[in-house]
């Protein structure tokens, strides 16, 4: 019996010293978590007209994606129908059931913010579609009027 004693107590120490050596380094490393960042294909139509695949789009800290873009309107002295590249943010505005959706463009010539429209969040599809009408659009860092637009924005996975 106190062979077996012996024995085990033998074994159990040569266990955990194997145990302690794998972990002589530290803590194992941890994988670097996935990048949670998705494809998704953002659409306007209407006065705002625009329609490509964007990745990371929108946390309210950024990246705010590249994103090409035609505006229906004048925008200053830039004519109506005057295609631009710029930076693009969406996202809900509020809570509740009063909530709105926020939609700003912007580059070095223009800057822009649209805050309104109907939410219809189709989640078993994943297709958010937002409906704006006579909204008003307004300088995104001024808040002065420029238009009253209507245009539908529609966001899926890409």
């Amino acid at each position: 019996m106190k062979g077996r004693l012996v024995a085990f107590v033998g074994v159990f120490c040569i266990a955990s010293l194997m145990a302690v050596g794998a972990y002589a380094n530290g803590k194992p490393t941890r994988p670097d978590r996935p990048d949670k960042s998705e494809t998704e294909w953002i659409a306007f139509t209407g006065d705002l007209i625009g329609a490509q695949a964007v990745e990371g789009c929108c946390p309210n800290d950024g990246p705010f994606p590249e994103y090409a873009m035609q505006l229906a309107f004048e925008v200053g002295d830039f004519p109506a129908y005057t295609g631009y590249d710029g930076q693009l943010f969406v996202n809900r505005y509020g809570a509740g059931r009063d909530q709105k959706y926020k939609v700003q463009f912007w580059n070095d010539d223009i800057a822009i913010e649209i805050i309104g429209g109907v939410i219809d969040d189709d989640k078993k599809n994943k297709v958010l579609t937002v409906t704006f009408t006579d909204e008003a659009c307004v300088d995104l860092y001024t808040k002065a009027p420029i238009a009253a637009v209507s245009f539908v924005l529609v966001r899926t996975p890409y």
